[in-house]
């Protein structure tokens, strides 16, 4: 599958970045987070 943007990290900007980009740009989005949850700590 092909993306258009990937962010790295899964806290409060990455999750606000990619949720803009997606809903907003129409554009694809990966995010890669080591944690099993999001919004960070």
């Amino acid at each position: 599958m092909k993306y258009d943007y990937l962010i790295v990290g899964a806290g409060f900007a990455g999750s606000v970045a990619a949720e803009r980009l997606a809903s907003q740009h129409n554009k694809k989005v990966l995010i890669v987070e080591k944690r099993n949850h999001i919004g960070g700590n």
